[in-house]
């Protein structure tokens, strides 16, 4: 249907009484805004700049987050929000961990090559043309701060669109990304369960009435049939239904993961990480401006530094061995490793001096 007319006062007060009401009468502390790239005013205000103002208004300080898949820091600059999704950095890291190319992730190349891009440009996309769509997307970001970025290795959106809503498993390669997503001055983002490489699915469940769940249910199955995977009606059939009450008991958590082998292991790292990033004196002040991201071959190496102090992380993105170009006191390590050899799918930060 058409899209809401932001242009009429009584929509755009809609809208903004309803963030009058999530933050005044439920005394929330902010906003995260889905899919703002499909709000469109050509008022010569923009909605989101009214919204923006308004929140900090009612909550000085209000933590506003927007999913945009533009790529475009104007929702950070002109519209006043705090941090943007950053997908391309997502992006980037599941195709090296698992090689799917189907969909969006026919735009990224699997490699270390490509996750020092997004790093170092904050996305991958700044003006290419994006080839799915055929058109250019994104702009430069070099004047957005790392915190503006929201980076992440699962998270609702793409596990739940999943035929069967399933989550990377834990295990070394979950635990070399967690390392590097977790050394990064970006904003991370930590999917429930992530934190111990949680097994039990995030499958799509919904609870409409029959007639409209029937509908959901049938139109889930047929959009699959465009992956190659699920070409087959009788493999689209095993995609769970909606609107079973199996498939959302099968999506809650089972909390005693925690304390069993890998999943314990994965709890560990995460602590150790999120220790180092709270405490280190690297890691609490070095910004973009003391970042830098490249690769060579599997190896991935991001620098931190501050004055004469640097965090270094290497990461071994391949299935072979391979030597870290750089040596120091080991600060985390994904996995037991002798240095200088890095095991398959491993990551360690380590201490230098500039």
């Amino acid at each position: 249907g058409d899209a809401p007319n932001f242009r009429q006062p009584w929509m755009r007060r809609y809208v903004l009484d309803n963030v009058r009401y999530w933050l005044e009468e439920l005394w929330f502390d902010g906003l995260r805004l889905d899919a703002v790239h499909a709000i469109v005013d050509p008022s010569e205000r923009h909605v989101l700049r009214d919204l923006a103002s308004l929140a900090r208004h009612i909550v000085p300080g209000a933590l506003l987050i927007a999913e945009d898949d533009r790529n475009d820091p104007a929702i950070i600059d002109g519209c006043g929000f705090d941090p943007t999704w950053a997908d391309d950095f997502h992006h980037a890291v599941h195709v090296t961990l698992t090689g799917e190319r189907d969909g969006y992730y026919a735009n990224y190349e699997p490699g270390a090559q490509t996750i020092a891009k997004t790093i170092a440009h904050g996305w991958l996309y700044d003006g290419q043309t994006y080839p799915t769509s055929g058109k250019r997307r994104g702009k430069p970001a070099g004047s957005l701060p790392a915190e503006a970025f929201v980076y992440c290795l699962q998270n609702h959106d793409q596990i739940g669109n999943r035929a069967f809503g399933d989550r990377l498993p834990a295990g070394d390669k979950l635990a070399a990304a967690t390392t590097l997503l977790l050394f990064l001055p970006m904003t991370p983002l930590l999917f429930q369960g992530e934190e111990w490489g949680a097994a039990s699915p995030f499958a799509y469940f919904t609870d409409h009435d029959p007639e409209l769940g029937k509908l959901v249910s049938n139109g889930r199955r047929e959009e699959f049939g465009k992956f190659k995977a699920f070409a087959d009606p009788a493999v689209r059939a095993t995609i769970p239904d909606p609107q079973a009450a199996s498939t959302y008991a099968s999506s809650q958590l089972d909390w005693s993961e925690r304390d069993r082998g890998e999943h314990a292991r994965m709890l560990a790292l995460h602590k150790r990480l999120l220790r180092l990033r709270r405490e280190d004196p690297v890691m609490v002040r070095a910004g973009r401006e003391a970042l830098t991201a490249e690769a060579s071959g599997p190896l991935l190496l991001v620098k931190r530094w501050t004055d004469r102090n640097e965090r270094v992380l290497i990461a071994n993105f391949g299935d072979a061995p391979a030597k870290s170009p750089v040596v120091g006191p080991v600060l985390v390590a994904s996995t037991a490793l002798e240095p200088p050899v890095l095991p398959p799918w491993s990551a360690v930060i380590v201490a230098t001096q500039r």
